[in-house]
């Protein structure tokens, strides 16, 4: 195998890796996203429950 082939043999491998890499990224952002989401539902829940109760809940930031 020449100098070239295992030059490109290890581009191929670690193209590989990066499109893997993209592929978990995207995963993280999209969990991110839904975590956020449910977060903020619970952080307003919060909110209304310490005006009906009129005791406010300290505002978390």
């Amino acid at each position: 195998m020449t100098n070239e082939e295992k030059i490109l043999e290890m581009l191929a491998t670690m193209q590989k890796d990066i499109t893997t890499i993209k592929e978990d990224v995207a995963e993280l952002k999209e969990a991110h996203e839904e975590t956020r989401s449910g977060v903020n539902s619970l952080l307003e829940w919060a909110e209304e429950c310490g005006n009906v109760i009129k005791f406010p809940l300290p505002k978390v930031k």
